[in-house]
């Protein structure tokens, strides 16, 4: 017997501390159709997510939410997560959350009939997916992107962006349930432009048809190998339909047959209403409308499927297309009037959807300045918590950097040193760097360009060393250089190319007869020594070089 969803939380009490492992349980309760039990959980996985400070955790849950929400035709329900999550989206660096999020926020826009803000949302999603690396979230945006076509009737550009999603989904790799699912609603997105090409009059694209057929054809077997119901009713239903698309009526009867009987196992009374469609299409085709009408009885008896405003609309459509054919002309009038009035109410619906979008920002914001909730205090305290913590790495930033060269400081030469330490470096070679004559160029030509030769030579001095080399301004015209793992003797070459890369550079640019050169005293420390005593030695070493003429290096003292 399945155990109730907070069963499972209070069994393992590691879970609650973890918005991911929360999530990991909801996706699996959605994936098992415990759908009560899957938003139970995803909301408490949100929480978890604000709790622990995790935006991006925060837009992952909230994707996952609205996608159930979204599969289950709640959508207002979906609609009000996906706005609830706008709070987050400015300070989420993640492009995939991002992506994945928006990309279910557009599809129910567009399922809710907000056509306009809902392929926008969708088209910038796209967009995204260009700086994204992560397959996945480019992949569902795609989808989604697919999904909105068919949910506004543009069957077939919904088949050829399906069919891209697809070949997106087996060119990156995603993991074998994804592309059966890319693969599932490509094949049926396809067949059923087919079946509409069919129903009226159109040609039909042989190409597309065999593709297709095969396609679903690779389904239907390894969904009979793992014992899928599901995918089994779909895969028959929609094979069925292609064989009716191009004529083979009794192979798409007895497809039909087979799809209903799959569909009762799995329980699933849309996709037997699907298949009871378009079975009762082909029998009223072929003059058997008692079996036909039949079929159609049976699905009015599922009160559920047309609770749904659009299987509704369909079973009327259905209903009266088939009298029609019947030549019973009675019931076609009453069924087409039922099928009137549902259109009607339906393009008000979707006329007031964006209205009704604007009023549940609205009551959000509303509900937001009362702020008399504790989940709302919670928000608005982890986001000046956030605020916060950018202000610290900003000020930690600038209390380890010097603020004209952007080097790093004093302290930053404390840090990375320690940090060196803790990584196992053993020795080091010190480069001392002064800026020649730097008072007299302060003097002629103005501290604004004695500031401007501090930053060039801050520059030139990255340029010099191997990776993993740390630059420091000392203060005033001095700079130090640490090359991690060398001695003196080594980087004397790389001491000699700086020195010359500050004498040969163009520093008229800068200003008119305006020469500089440095130099440089080097020399070695090991780490299990003071780092004063080595800065000492290399300090003497830079004195000889200034002593003997400056725009010299100096490795030992003589």
């Amino acid at each position: 017997m399945a155990r109730p969803a907070s069963s499972e939380l209070r069994h393992d009490q590691n879970l609650a501390a973890s918005w991911q492992a929360l999530l990991d349980c909801a996706v699996r309760l959605d994936w098992e159709c415990r759908t009560g039990e899957a938003l139970e959980v995803a909301e408490a996985a949100y929480e978890a997510a604000l709790e622990a400070g995790d935006v991006t955790g925060a837009l992952r849950v909230s994707h996952r939410l609205a996608l159930i929400h979204f599969n289950k035709e709640t959508l207002p329900e979906g609609l009000k997560i996906c706005l609830r999550a706008e709070t987050w989206l400015r300070y989420c660096q993640d492009q995939a959350a991002i992506i994945s999020l928006q990309s279910v926020h557009g599809g129910i826009l567009v399922a809710l009939g907000d056509l306009e803000t809902g392929f926008t949302l969708l088209t910038d999603c796209q967009k995204r997916t260009k700086s994204c690396r992560d397959p996945l979230a480019n992949w569902r945006a795609r989808t989604a992107y697919a999904v909105a076509l068919f949910d506004s009737n543009d069957f077939d550009r919904a088949a050829e962006a399906a069919a891209e999603s697809l070949n997106y989904a087996e060119a990156s790799g995603l993991a074998k349930d994804s592309v059966l699912i890319a693969r599932s609603i490509a094949s049926r997105m396809a067949a059923r432009a087919l079946g509409e090409h069919r129903l009226a009059r159109k040609e039909i694209d042989e190409s597309l048809l065999a593709r297709t057929q095969a396609q679903l054809q690779s389904i239907l077997a390894e969904a009979q190998a793992e014992k899928l119901s599901y995918e089994i009713a779909e895969c028959h239903c929609y094979l069925g339909l292609l064989a009716w698309a191009s004529g083979e009526d009794a192979v798409a009867a007895g497809r039909y047959v087979a799809a209903i009987a799959a569909a009762r196992v799995a329980q699933d009374e849309v996709l037997e209403a699907e298949t009871s469609y378009w079975y009762a299409y082909l029998l009223a085709g072929r003059g058997a409308f008692d079996e036909a009408q039949s079929l159609l009885a049976g699905v009015e008896a599922m009160e559920q499927v047309l609770a749904v405003p659009r299987m509704k609309l369909r079973h009327f459509d259905m209903r009266f297309r088939i009298a029609e054919m019947a030549g019973d002309w009675r019931a076609a009038f009453d069924h087409h009037k039922i099928y009137h009035e549902l259109v009607v109410e339906d393009y008000r619906r979707l006329a007031s959807a964006r209205a009704y979008t604007m009023k549940l920002a609205l009551d959000l914001k509303t509900m937001r300045r009362k702020e008399d909730s504790a989940r709302l205090e919670r928000e608005r305290l982890l986001e000046e918590n956030l605020r916060l913590a950018a202000e610290q790495r900003a000020a930690v930033l600038a209390s380890r950097t010097d603020p004209l060269t952007g080097l790093g400081n004093r302290r930053e030469l404390q840090l990375r040193c320690g940090e060196w330490v803790e990584a196992g470096v053993t020795h080091a070679t010190l480069m001392l760097v002064d800026i020649d004559h730097f008072k007299r160029i302060n003097d002629i030509f103005s501290h604004s360009i004695g500031d401007i030769v501090l930053r060039r030579l801050a520059g030139l001095l990255g340029d010099t060393g191997p990776e993993g080399s740390l630059a420091i301004r000392m203060g005033g015209e001095e700079f130090l250089l640490l090359l991690a793992g060398t001695t003196a003797a080594e980087t004397f070459g790389d001491a000699e190319r700086l020195r010359l890369l500050v004498q040969d550079h163009e520093w008229s640019l800068v200003a008119p007869k305006l020469d500089v050169t440095c130099s440089i005293g080097l020399a070695d420390w090991s780490l299990a020594d003071s780092l004063e005593a080595a800065l000492h030695v290399a300090d003497a070493n830079l004195y000889v070089a200034k002593n003997s003429g400056r725009n010299r290096c100096v490795a030992a003292a003589t």
